[in-house]
């Protein structure tokens, strides 16, 4: 009976554990299901302007794909400022969707709810953008 009740209490143990966990979601979720041909990346406030394809375009839908994102979070988006990635994937049957990436804090596509990123993902868009444009 000890064996039973000590199965059990592990059990309750993990079970807390888990229910106060952060619900990570990975970035595909942002993406639409295709293959994106060609990305333009601009800024908000303007400034930034970019086109990618080939390899370039897939580098940055993996860096999409696998952005660790938290959807239950405390801070407000409409309480920061900061500029803004625009992002916009053309597919290649023609269809498109557009992120945002903002404030090196938040993202979220077109018709989705803001996602929180950590800093250090956010902010390894900045680099990858230097690396695709050659600084």
């Amino acid at each position: 009976m000890k064996k039973i009740a000590v199965f059990i209490l592990a059990l309750l143990c993990a079970v807390a554990l888990v229910g106060c966990s952060p619900a990570y979601t990975k970035g595909s979720v942002l993406l639409k299901k295709g293959t994106v041909a060609r990305i333009s990346v601009s800024s908000l406030p303007e400034g930034y302007d970019y086109s990618y394809t080939g390899q370039d375009a897939q580098a940055i839908v993996n860096y999409l794909s696998n952005l660790e994102l938290l959807s239950d979070f405390e801070e407000n988006p409409d309480e920061y400022g900061g500029m803004t990635w625009v992002i916009a994937l053309e597919y290649e049957d023609g269809s498109k969707e557009t992120i945002y990436h903002f404030g090196n804090m938040f993202i979220r596509n077109s018709g989705g709810s803001w996602c929180r990123m950590t800093y250090e993902q956010a902010s390894a868009f900045d680099r990858l953008l230097d690396e695709l444009n050659g600084h």
